[in-house]
């Protein structure tokens, strides 16, 4: 498997490992994702896990030598996401509606927007790095009452043709969680 490219602004801050799939599922609306690495490859629970085409889900459990991931089709998952354009966030959910396409959630409605605008991951949690690619928007309507917009976004990876992708560890993400946890106490 080739080196996976990310930006210069992230290299030291991110390992990333890679790992094939081995068991996936699309149709279900908590769907999940086996790889054929393990703690003994050095994956841990919270993990994020991207594919060269775009962001695919979170580890959720490891054995040693198999994981399972929580990908973006389970509506159990929430991840940051900003307009490339912008800077913008939201959050990414799944309606379970397809397995091509998910929701962002909490853009103001006065944000000019258009088909086929990028989104990517935020860097906004400790788990993906900034700038990886979800996809592109669709379509967008105002919430009905409210001062956002609820955008119909395409995502980047085609989750019926995933077949290797890329754990990823964010080596400052202890101590980035430590220190936000501070907060909490005060």
């Amino acid at each position: 498997m080739d080196a996976y490219s990310y930006s210069s602004e992230n290299r030291g801050t991110y390992e990333f490992y890679p790992a094939r799939v081995i068991n996936n599922s699309v149709n279900k609306q908590s769907n999940y994702i086996t790889l054929d690495k393990g703690s003994l490859a050095g994956i841990q629970a919270d993990m994020a896990v991207v594919a060269p085409d775009g962001i695919v889900g979170v580890v959720r459990n490891v054995s040693a030598h198999y994981s399972t991931v929580i990908p973006i089709l389970n509506s159990k998952l929430q991840v940051s996401v900003v307009l490339k354009n912008s800077d913008h966030f939201g959050s990414l959910i799944w309606d379970g509606k397809t397995y091509r396409e998910a929701i962002v959630n909490e853009i103001p409605v006065h944000i000019e927007l258009h088909k086929g605008d990028t989104i990517v991951t935020s860097g906004y949690s400790a788990l993906f790095p900034p700038g990886e690619m979800v996809g592109t928007i669709e379509s967008f309507e105002e919430n009905p009452g409210g001062s956002f917009r609820v955008l119909r976004v395409a995502l980047s990876t085609d989750f019926k043709n995933l077949s290797r992708v890329y754990v990823v560890n964010n080596r400052g993400k202890d101590e980035r969680l430590n220190i936000e946890d501070l907060n909490d106490d005060q």
